[in-house]
């Protein structure tokens, strides 16, 4: 190769370089989405991720491929933000936009409202907390390979998770009632709670920070652990073992 061709080649990579930096550009900017009516709950499906924060003024902003964007469904329906893929979309083109672009890229979902009280996740879509969420009652469903991250503030959180989702939650609360199943686990060492109830099934393993009362039942090859000045009341078990406290 010549000079001259070396030249050209490096020019030309250059520019390339550019040109795939300004398209990651482009798509990591999220657009802003009307909110048409208050809401209190989200739920999200097919891979969509959600970024929740409490704030005084509510917003909703999409982070995604140009050529995805006009495809993510945000709506408030009775009190809950539902966000989904529209109807028909065929998953092969998101497929083949990521083929494309040499990296597979997420949709990203930011949501900031004053009051949040409820979750519901499905189809592998997770959700992050981005602020401290303080409500009095708060619930979590999360299935499909879900996972869950948040930091709570609550008089009683119910979370209830199956097929591979997993729950991680920090904060404090007054009560938690917990149900888990399907190999999916619960990281709550970090949750401070007064009293809880506890359900492990189907290879499902949890973690919790209890001072006062725990009801646990395990069952199918789950594990428990506690720790914190819990009192076991009445715990159902499949083998010695399954429940242990930890400090």
């Amino acid at each position: 190769m010549n000079i001259s061709s070396l030249t050209r080649f490096f020019d030309t990579a250059v520019a390339l370089a550019v040109a795939l930096t300004a398209t990651g550009a482009m798509a990591q900017q999220p657009q802003a989405r009307p909110v048409s009516g208050s809401f209190e709950q989200v739920e999200s499906s097919g891979g969509i991720d959600v970024y929740l924060a409490q704030g005084p003024v509510a917003a909703v902003a999409v982070e995604a491929l140009p050529e995805a964007l006009p495809h993510v469904v945000t709506e408030v329906r009775n009190g809950t933000l539902s966000i989904h893929w529209e109807k028909d979309f065929s998953w092969q083109k998101m497929l083949s936009w990521n083929s494309l672009s040499g990296r597979q890229r997420s949709v990203k979902v930011y949501i900031t409202a004053p009051r949040l009280t409820g979750l519901a996740l499905s189809g592998g879509a997770d959700a992050h907390g981005q602020t401290p969420l303080v409500a009095d009652e708060f619930s979590i469903r999360a299935s499909g390979g879900s996972d869950v991250t948040l930091r709570l503030q609550a008089k009683t959180v119910r979370a209830e998770s199956s097929g591979g989702s997993d729950v991680t939650l920090t904060g404090k609360v007054e009560r938690q009632d917990m149900r888990f199943s399907g190999g999916s686990d619960y990281h709550g060492l970090g949750l401070q709670s007064t009293t809880a109830t506890i359900s492990a099934s189907g290879g499902s393993d949890a973690d919790v920070w209890v001072d006062g009362e725990l009801t646990a039942n395990t069952s199918g090859g789950s594990d428990l652990r506690y720790k914190g000045n819990g009192r076991l009341t009445n715990p159902r078990r499949s083998d010695d073992n399954d429940i242990k406290h930890v400090r």
